[in-house]
């Protein structure tokens, strides 16, 4: 049908008695508003015109597509469109003269010709002939065509026939656990391997540079452990002069000792002095008391002094003779590189046996078949350098063959876990018995981008069913297979002629 919308011409989606869905319209339309159609129908060259109003009832800005509404139709107009559409789209044999009398009346047809060879008037001579030769050929015609309806009728109410349908089998990629090149590979393309057979030589350039390294961090541990005991020898021979200064700095110390103890004695006496002169009253009070302050002051240097002597015999006779105390602070680093120098000993220990470990290991590095299989593609090529996650061969499992088959979302409801199907191999014509071992209306939903769900149209073969051979072998992997499905319909009737007909069987 093509339809004709404000003067522009349109080819109809879909329609049916209540209206029709057009696309690409150029002016926008508002939803609930109503316009003028002009429907177009073509038949045997010539077209059937007819005007009606329609209504705005779905409006698509992005696609511009809309869909209409017959507001009324007449009698006339619904008699054609069901004329149509029950007798010539669904391929009933009709006249040209019986579609023209339905373009021009809406009254029930009637033939314009008369009976060229009307009963009453036919001889008797021409039954015997005629007669028994048309009544065996439409014997024999409707034989075959209720026999054909009885078979497509058993077939598609029973069985449930799906050409979409593959042989798959489970595939993996080889991939290099570590970065290196390639020394060999086990087969070319379609050569079988048995599971643990080495498929790919491979040499570790990690494993090289990892000893490169090791050997880098040996030696220089190694020159720093030199330079410690270099620095160490060093400060040890500085350490019989730091105890020579500490018996030169306790002497001077005691010296000064003495000196101090003669000025505390000296404050003592020249305060005992002040203070009898301050009794008769020969000296003021500010004179005696700076006479106190001068004593304390003496007393208190000489306790300094004692404590710092102390201090430095103390140190002394600890074994710390190897730091010098300055007064403020220690000189002398004879323990603090003795200890690095025994830290630097055993990393460089440590690090030669991590090197003799890495140099022990093999660098060529074997990659099995994890099972039986066959080589399908060869990624890489000998004398190839990969790096680790890379691909080198895609392998095919031999005993991982499936069946899969892609079905619409009706379709789906028909089949069950479990049930029995036939597979038919064109290409080898033979047939194998195969069981359906998964079911899944939502696998063609899901969007491998976004892992979301995503809508797909009705007739959309987006369910998917996994079947496994029975008894023979499937074919390769690839290859096109037909799948006969029994068919579990859901309702009463059907569920009871089926299960009278397979008790039959």
């Amino acid at each position: 049908m093509r339809v004709t919308l404000d003067e522009q011409p349109l080819d109809v989606s879909d329609w049916s008695l209540g209206g029709f869905r057009v696309a690409g319209l150029k002016a926008g339309l508002e939803i609930g508003a109503e316009h003028p159609v002009s429907c177009t129908l073509p038949f045997q060259g010539f077209n059937i015109t007819f005007e009606v109003p329609a209504r705005v009832i779905r409006w698509d800005q992005d696609t511009r597509a809309a869909a209409f509404r017959f507001v009324d139709l007449g009698d006339r107009e619904a008699a054609l469109m069901r004329h149509f559409i029950e007798e010539l789209v669904r391929g009933k044999m009709t006249g040209v003269e019986d579609t023209i009398l339905r373009i021009d009346t809406p009254v029930t047809p009637v033939p314009t010709k008369p009976d060229p060879n009307p009963v009453q008037q036919m001889p008797v001579r021409r039954w015997p002939i005629k007669q028994i030769v048309m009544t065996l050929f439409y014997l024999s015609l409707g034989i075959a065509v209720f026999g054909y309806v009885a078979i497509y009728l058993f077939a598609s109410l029973f069985r449930l026939e799906v050409s979409s349908a593959v042989v798959s089998a489970e595939r993996t990629q080889i991939t290099a656990p570590v970065s290196g090149q390639i020394v060999s590979l086990a087969g070319r393309p379609d050569d079988r391997i048995l599971s643990g057979k080495t498929l790919v030589h491979l040499r570790n350039q990690e494993l090289q540079r990892d000893v490169s390294r090791a050997e880098l961090d040996l030696m220089t541990t190694r020159a720093e452990l030199n330079e410690s005991k270099a620095l160490l020898a060093d400060e040890q021979s500085r350490a019989e002069g730091y105890r020579l200064v500490a018996e030169n700095n306790i002497r001077q110390a005691e010296t000064q000792l003495d000196g101090l103890m003669l000025a505390r004695d000296a404050a003592r006496l020249k305060l005992e002095r002040y203070q009898r002169l301050f009794e008769k009253g020969h000296v003021v009070q500010a004179d005696l008391d700076l006479a106190e302050l001068e004593h304390s002051e003496a007393l208190s240097n000489l306790q300094r002094k004692e404590i710092h002597i102390a201090e430095l015999k103390k140190l002394r006779d600890s074994g710390e003779s190897t730091q010098l105390y300055t007064g403020t602070s220690f000189a002398g680093r004879a323990a603090e590189l003795g200890a690095a120098v025994e830290r630097l000993e055993e990393e460089a220990a440590i690090r030669a046996r991590h090197l003799a470990e890495l140099k022990a290991r093999d660098d060529v590095k074997r990659l099995p078949s994890p099972f039986d299989a066959r080589i399908v593609q060869l990624l890489a090529e000998p004398g190839t350098t990969v790096k680790a996650g890379e691909p080198i061969m895609v392998l095919e499992e031999n005993d991982g063959r499936k069946v899969t088959a892609f079905l619409t979302q009706d379709e789906i409801d028909d089949v069950r876990h479990g049930s029995t199907a036939k597979l038919y191999v064109p290409s080898e014509d033979r047939w194998i018995f195969a069981t359906v071992e998964k079911i899944s209306r939502t696998d063609g939903f899901i969007d491998e981008v976004t892992q979301m769900h995503r809508f797909r149209a009705p007739d959309s073969r987006s369910a998917k069913v996994v079947l496994s051979s029975v008894t023979d072998v499937l074919p390769e992997a690839g290859t096109p297979v037909t799948v006969y499905f029994e068919r579990h319909r859901a309702n009463i009737v059907f569920r009871t002629a089926s299960s009278y007909l397979r008790g039959a069987q």
